[in-house]
């Protein structure tokens, strides 16, 4: 006998229940064979956080298949490369003066099957963070074969055999969608537009919704490391071989627990700059000029990045905002550190207070960081988004993630 439930708009924001953890149970379900989806929009996010379960769903024999919009460039490269990889068949569906808008979650099996039909597309917003409402139908059959047989039109009915509008994707089609400006790279979408992947933790008036942060981006799909001599411009040279990376992954934001020294530095993490070197835009191609004659000149970010600092604390109104500041970034080749300097922190931000930081179009602006101490309402659920561990050196290790 069909049961229906419902993610209401406000589960997703509050983490009371998210699609992407619907779709994780469903995919470790040994009662589920098949997997197919319709959505309007796809990004990477959620398929590298499905990445694993999907992997071993094709591994297990198990069947999958794709339908996805290209509208509005709403659709990314990245998104339709991994699904080229991790669906048996991925359709694209495309008519010029209409919307591709639906929104279809499919798991069968012999006995059972699930289905999750509302407005969640397949980006982080629409699975994890977005006011979003679907519907989750658990059928039994052959009982509710009747119903099971109108969600399965409804993914029929759009195959190309019935649906002139869509068709098969292979890498070469993609390449074409490419070509054509018809899908691009996430790292090229506009910041602050598309499915709510982009908004920002920092920006706006905060409400005191205690909003819970997407989950972190797993480590295994962010990219190895390998040691070699940077790029830098002609006439510039330097002394010392330094780790480089080959590309990035698509992210949104880093966020890393902090220690501010008394001089203003703060220490980030090397490892995850080498994760996701186009975050921070290296290797670093300036170079420090010494105090004192003689002293060791040092790779850093040129120009300094110009950021919007807010540091939060019990309070929803922010203990601190700085505008524009300019953010001297330095690698200290000797010790392999990455250092970046906010003097005016040091007097109200706490060690071990977790500050994010992200990517933003606004105009000369970088990055808006935001801090929460660990009084603030907001810090253990930032503190769960950190999923990757610091070298202790023998104290509490600092935690960082990727989102």
């Amino acid at each position: 006998m069909s049961r229906f439930s419902i993610i209401r708009p406000i589960d997703q924001p509050l983490g009371n229940r998210r699609l992407l953890d619907d779709l994780k149970a469903a995919l470790q379900d040994g009662r589920f064979t098949d997997f197919r989806l319709i959505v309007a929009y796809a990004r990477s996010g959620p398929l590298y956080r499905l990445q694993r379960l999907l992997e071993e769903w094709c591994e297990g024999g198990k069947t999958s298949a794709a339908i996805v919009g290209i509208d509005q460039q709403g659709t990314s490269k990245d998104a339709l490369d991994l699904a080229l990889s991790l669906f048996d068949r991925v359709y694209v569906t495309r008519e010029a003066g209409l919307t591709f808008h639906p929104k279809m979650y499919l798991f069968t099996g012999e006995r059972h099957a699930h289905a999750f039909v509302g407005s969640n597309n397949l980006t982080v917003g629409g699975t994890e963070k977005n006011f979003e409402a679907a519907v989750h139908l658990a059928l039994d059959l052959p009982e509710d074969a009747a119903e099971l047989s109108v969600l399965e039109s409804s993914w029929s009915e759009l195959l190309p055999t019935s649906c002139p509008a869509t068709t098969r994707l292979d890498q070469l089609g993609l390449d074409r969608l490419v070509a054509d400006n018809v899908v691009v790279e996430e790292r090229s979408m506009r910041i602050g537009a598309g499915d709510g992947d982009s908004a920002s933790v920092g920006r706006g008036i905060r409400s005191g919704l205690p909003v819970k942060p997407e989950s972190p981006l797993p480590a295994k799909v962010l990219i190895k490391t390998r040691r070699a001599r940077a790029k830098l411009p002609a006439g510039m040279k330097s002394s010392r071989v330094i780790p480089v990376a080959a590309r990035s992954v698509a992210v949104r934001g880093h966020v890393i627990q902090i220690k501010p020294h008394h001089n203003g530095e703060i220490f980030l993490s090397l490892t995850a700059v080498l994760q996701n070197p186009d975050f921070f835009g290296w290797p670093f191609t300036g170079r420090t000029t010494p105090k004192k004659p003689g002293n060791p000149s040092y790779p850093q970010l040129d120009p300094d990045p110009v950021v919007n600092i807010r540091v939060f604390g019990a309070k929803p109104d922010p203990l601190m905002t700085l505008s524009r500041y300019r953010l001297n970034t330095v690698y200290y080749e000797r010790n392999k550190e990455i250092r970046i300097t906010a003097s005016p922190l040091v007097e109200i931000v706490p060690e071990y207070s977790v500050m994010i930081m992200e990517r933003t179009s606004a105009l000369e602006i970088d990055y808006e960081i935001t801090i929460f101490t660990p009084v603030s309402p907001d810090y253990r659920r930032w503190v769960g988004a950190c999923n990757q561990r610091m070298p202790s050196g023998g104290k509490e290790p600092r935690k960082y993630g990727w989102f």
